[in-house]
């Protein structure tokens, strides 16, 4: 047989990853999609699965799975280049199938420290990596005794999830009751149940977002975030605005020498992560790290704020090797200062007037914007990512200009978003 084209699976494309497909197919090569689970997963969006060259469902049996691929890989009459995750509920079948197909893999002995919340904390904790104290439990008599020996607040979460669902940060022991009933039993973001549940202590401190792209073991850092939160009381500390950190400064500096070393203790030598990490009075320390692209990358945004994002390096990191690693040992160089705004609704109800769009589109710093609501749809009153109304990406040379603009699109966003109140 002769092959004469190139193939990638991208596994769980939900969100941003669809534009993974985008970028392979403006470079020649196929694209297909491997859904992780039989159904979609109803909390996360899938999109284009049209635009893909073919499209699988692993149902739970890895064999069938892997025959399926070599049964499609075969009737392209294709070559199988890489199998990459999309975002997290696809990591750990990724991990699998490239492993087992030979391909560009981070190995799958520590592949749930890369996803679970708790082995993660193990591994790093051996390696002596700063990190929380930390507890994993599936009883409330435990969960207490943890917070007991800290000071408040401590934080409660699931061990698997993402996008701040399920986070509780807990200022007694009332609220710590509250928060453990409301995750464990409780399908998270992932599709999965919560059956045991994480408490950090708290880490005081500036929070940011560090992605990063790696090839043979050697890590590039494509962006860095200063993640600026809003405490929801009973909740978590939700997504407000992120800005872009500058790679000349000292914040940069202690971000990447910490976050390739939780890299390299966690076997992650290929591909893109996304790392949480607060800057503590004794220096950074990890809130959690995934082998996979950030849930907020924007192409568009990003090129405009560095002329580069994460999906378009980690696609190079693989199939032009010799281009990514002379990126290596390099900061990346900031076009323009970027704004990422997280839309908050303290208002729920039905929404009766949805004007906001277009006044967005008079505003010059703004590169786009993604809403989810409209007239007719029921508004809640945001507590976690998933429950934001949409996210707004502004850039500008300075950042007096995206600070005056962030407050005008807060009094846009109360003006001309009106809702039925429900109480």
């Amino acid at each position: 047989m002769s092959i004469n084209r190139k193939l990638v699976i991208i596994v769980d494309a939900y969100g941003p990853a669809r534009y993974f497909q985008q970028y392979l197919k403006q470079q020649g090569y196929l694209c297909v999609h491997l859904l992780g689970t039989s159904q979609p997963l109803p909390r996360l969006n899938l999109f284009d699965l049209e635009q893909y060259d073919a499209t699988l469902v692993h149902t739970g049996d890895f064999n069938i799975t892997v025959g399926n691929i070599n049964t499609l890989v075969a009737s392209l009459d294709a070559e199988l280049c890489e199998i990459l995750p999309g975002v997290e509920p696809g990591v750990l079948l990724a991990d699998k199938l490239s492993y087992h197909f030979g391909l560009h893999n981070n190995g799958i002995e520590k592949s749930r420290a890369r996803r679970d919340k708790s082995e993660m904390a193990d591994v790093l904790s051996v390696a002596n990596i700063p990190i929380p104290h930390y507890c994993r439990t599936d009883t409330l008599n435990e969960a207490l005794n943890f917070a007991r020996r800290y000071d408040w607040p401590v934080v409660l979460k699931p061990l698997d999830s993402a996008g701040t669902n399920g986070v509780h940060f807990c200022y007694s022991e009332k609220e710590v009751i509250n928060a453990f009933h409301q995750v464990m039993g409780v399908e998270n973001n992932m599709g999965f149940i919560n059956q045991e549940v994480l408490l950090q202590t708290f880490l005081s401190g500036k929070e940011f977002m560090v992605n990063t792209v790696s090839r043979d073991g050697q890590h590039y850092v494509s962006d860095i975030w200063y993640t600026d939160k809003i405490h929801i009381k009973g909740y978590s500390r939700i997504y407000n605005k992120n800005y872009l950190v500058d790679s000349r400064s000292e914040e940069y500096a202690l971000l990447k020498e910490y976050v390739f070393r939780v890299l390299d203790t966690l076997d992650i030598k290929y591909g893109p992560a996304h790392s949480e990490v607060i800057i503590t009075p004794e220096g950074p320390m990890l809130v959690e790290i995934a082998s996979r692209i950030s849930g907020a990358v924007d192409p568009q945004f990003n090129q405009a704020c560095l002329g580069n994002d994460q999906i378009a390096l980690t696609l190079e990191s693989y199939l032009e090797p010799e281009k990514f690693l002379q990126r290596i040992g390099l900061p990346y160089q900031v076009k323009k200062l970027g704004l990422q705004i997280f839309l908050i609704s303290k208002k729920a109800g039905k929404i009766t007037l949805f004007d906001f769009p277009q006044h967005l589109r008079y505003i010059p710093s703004v590169v786009n914007f993604k809403l989810k609501p409209n007239v007719g749809d029921i508004l809640v009153k945001t507590f976690d990512l998933s429950s934001s109304p949409g996210i707004v990406h502004l850039v500008a040379d300075n950042e007096k200009t995206l600070l005056q603009d962030y407050q005008h699109i807060q009094t846009l966003f109360d003006q001309y978003v009106r809702v039925d109140t429900i109480d």
